[in-house]
């Protein structure tokens, strides 16, 4: 995924969703864009449906306590 102020690229989770009676249900996630919208094909052509997505960026945490750095997707 591209950042729209700094022009880098970084990384994102991406999370498909079925929702039905309110509820969220997740079906698939992956790293890579191409991947989830194969399956959402896959998925559409099966059951008839859609999915919904959700795009969460790749985020470095800096934990103070344990002095540690890491990734988590935010």
């Amino acid at each position: 995924m591209l950042d729209v102020d700094s022009g880098e690229q970084i990384n994102a989770l991406y999370k498909m969703y079925r929702i039905k009676g309110g509820k969220k249900e997740e079906k698939f996630q992956t790293t890579e864009i191409k991947c989830a919208i194969k399956f959402h094909k896959w998925y559409v052509a099966r059951y008839k449906e859609g999915l919904y997505m959700e795009i969460l960026p790749e985020k470095t945490v800096y934990d103070w306590k344990e002095k540690k750095i890491f990734k988590e997707y935010v």
